[in-house]
């Protein structure tokens, strides 16, 4: 598991544009959640947790192509997944 914090761009569809890079790599999204920055909407960052290790290749792509739409990117941490996440 990793987890990532970044902070979109104001542009329109942007949460949807962020995340393709995850879904076209087959990256599973266990979380996200939303925080405005300042409090305005047009600052807004997001948090997800990916079933993934940091160093997986789908996992850099999907970082490479979340940055074209993000200003700040920030792997906050990668642990192991808890064993019920397993599959069999």
């Amino acid at each position: 598991m990793a987890t990532v914090l970044f902070k979109v761009r104001n542009i329109p569809a942007v949460l949807y544009k962020a995340l393709g890079g995850f879904a076209t790599n087959k990256l599973n999204l266990t979380r996200i959640e939303s925080y405005m920055v300042d409090g305005h909407f047009e600052n807004t960052q997001f948090m997800v947790d990916v079933a993934a290790h940091v160093e997986d290749e789908g996992f850099i792509q999907a970082l490479e192509e979340l940055s074209f739409y993000s200003d700040e990117i920030h792997i906050l941490g990668c642990y192991p997944a808890h064993q019920r996440r397993q599959t069999t």
